[in-house]
């Protein structure tokens, strides 16, 4: 009985859970005249606003340094997003972590020049 129900509870969630998909891949670019770092964010959706990269976060080591929180995907591709870092010394490595509304999460990491 215990095998049949777990069985019927697998069957049932696997569809939502093939919908969702982490992020594919971040790309990170840096601009060090401006200190504007520019995330790119690989995920492709087919609803922007039901299924969307949530939360993009950027951290230097163990410390974060801004969340930019997100309600729908600019577009059923990627994700674009901007931030202006503060005076950071070259050699820093900066990390960008972006969260799927549905599941997982993807980071990528640049070195400051």
């Amino acid at each position: 009985m215990k095998k049949l129900l777990f069985a019927l509870l697998l069957l049932v969630s696997l569809p939502i859970v093939m919908q969702a998909n982490p992020a594919r891949k971040v790309t990170l670019a840096y601009d060090a005249q401006t200190r504007k770092l520019t995330a790119t964010i690989l995920h492709p959706v087919k609803n922007v606003e039901k299924h969307y990269i949530s939360a993009v976060t950027v951290m230097v080591g163990d410390k974060e340094l801004e969340v930019k929180e997100l309600t729908k995907q600019a577009t059923d591709e990627q994700e674009v997003v901007e931030f202006t870092l503060p005076d950071l010394p070259k050699g820093t490595e900066v990390t960008v972590k972006a969260k799927c509304n549905q599941f997982g999460s993807k980071s990528g990491k640049v070195i400051l020049e």
